[in-house]
């Protein structure tokens, strides 16, 4: 019986290299594309959120350029209550605060806060420790709307009027109980419809020609607004709140003769 003859080509030669298909090339360098294209749509498609400015400090500025001598309350009229006061605080920046002690119209605010203040009291209301930490804290609560009241939009000062709405704070702004910081509240407000809502809160209804309209949001905080410069076609948002508060009231000479 006739040996079968080896056909050389039916094995493949064990010193020749294998060849790798093209078909399994191109499906992992699509693969590859694939994955490298889904991580850069997913980095390149996530939009970062803006951070929320947030209050620096604790910053200390003096409430008063020179010794404050305030007549005490009867019976002791004639006595003089002797004090320098400063004042520790959180800002967005120390100039919130530091910027407004040349503004004749805030030292006469605060100053005037702090004789009324002082006037009710009577030596013995002061003398003791525990009285005086009580009337820092009194202090305190009373020049925090002075020193950082209610801004609107982009007012270049706590009075002023945003440039684009005309909107400007009320007169009685210092009475206002919206105490939450300027970038953390929004005034949504619609001159066509006539039409104001303070976050959350209810709209009200104005005319226009209001110097003191009280706007209220979802937690019961209000804000007083002066519309009579509304611009008539002005509809948007705008930023609302307070840049700064004061921590802590410290006196530097407190003392009475």
């Amino acid at each position: 019986m006739a040996d079968k003859k080896e056909n050389p080509e039916s094995e493949p030669n064990s010193h020749e290299p294998v060849k790798k298909s093209k078909k399994g090339l191109f499906l992992s360098g699509g693969m590859v594309l694939l994955v490298t294209v889904g991580y850069f749509g997913a980095t390149m498609g996530v939009t970062s959120k803006k951070a929320i400015p947030r209050y620096e400090g604790p910053f200390v500025v003096p409430l008063s350029t020179e010794t404050l001598n305030i007549d005490l309350a009867a019976p002791d009229s004639g006595t003089f209550l002797v004090m320098m006061l400063n004042a520790i605080f959180d800002a967005y920046s120390a100039d919130e605060l530091e910027g407004r002690l040349e503004d004749s119209l805030f030292l006469a605010l605060l100053q005037d806060q702090l004789w009324t203040l002082a006037s009710t009291k009577t030596e013995a209301m002061i003398q003791s420790k525990d009285s005086q930490d009580a009337f820092m804290a009194e202090i305190q609560a009373a020049i925090d709307p002075i020193c950082f009241p209610v801004h609107i939009g982009d007012s270049d000062g706590p009075f002023g009027a945003d440039s684009k709405s005309g909107i400007k704070p009320g007169d009685s702004t210092q009475n206002a109980s919206l105490r939450g910081r300027y970038f953390d509240h929004r005034l949504y407000v619609d001159s066509v419809q006539k039409t104001i809502r303070l976050d959350e809160g209810e709209e009200v209804a104005f005319v226009g020609d209001e110097v003191d309209l009280p706007v209220t949001n979802a937690e019961g905080h209000f804000v007083f607004l002066n519309m009579t410069g509304l611009e008539p076609e002005f509809v948007g948002e705008l930023q609302i709140g307070v840049k700064g508060r004061i921590r802590r009231v410290l006196h530097e000479k407190f003392n009475t003769q």
